[in-house]
């Protein structure tokens, strides 16, 4: 009887964990389509664009640890990024990343 009350109870402590964790973080992904024929402005601001809306997105739901995990170009669908966004333990580290974010989608 003992071992089923173990075995329950790490079951369901590891669900608790999972969800916390799930709750924590997620991944972003915009794809705005490419004006002006995929020319080198209009790629430069629909990534921007991208950008802008996927860490608004993250900010929304709470996140505020950013990082940049892809912007690609796919012809005749659009520009796509992606970042993947948590919550912060301490706070210091989520300006350092939102401010790496907000210099990449200026250069872009």
């Amino acid at each position: 009887m003992t071992r089923w009350l173990l075995i329950v109870g790490l079951v369901l402590g590891s669900g608790v964990i999972a969800d916390e964790a799930a709750a924590s973080m997620a991944s972003i992904v915009t794809v705005p389509p490419v004006a002006e024929g995929e020319s080198q402005e209009g790629v430069e601001a629909a990534a921007a664009s991208a950008l802008r809306r996927a860490v608004r997105g993250a900010q929304a739901m709470g996140l505020d640890d950013m990082v940049l995990k892809s912007i690609r170009l796919v012809p005749g669908t659009g520009v796509v990024v992606e970042i993947v966004a948590s919550e912060s333990g301490d706070g210091s580290d989520g300006d350092v990343e939102r401010s790496s974010l907000e210099r990449a989608g200026s250069r872009l």
